[in-house]
């Protein structure tokens, strides 16, 4: 099963990007640590923001 890794510490839009962004909105208990999506995982996440359940993912490589 594929799946996606976040990083908030290599991300290119940290820190200020931080406040819209998925990641802070789920307030993850693993601040520091990278957190794995599945694929099914990530692809509901992304429907989730489309229609604005959600913030997007705002990781930038």
């Amino acid at each position: 099963m594929e799946s996606y890794v976040i990083d908030c510490d290599s991300c290119g839009a940290n820190p200020q990007a931080c406040g819209d962004c998925l990641m802070s909105f789920l307030e993850t208990t693993t601040i520091g640590q990278p957190v794995r999506f599945s694929a099914d995982e990530k692809a509901a996440l992304t429907v989730m923001a489309e229609v604005g359940l959600v913030p997007r993912l705002q990781l930038v490589a």
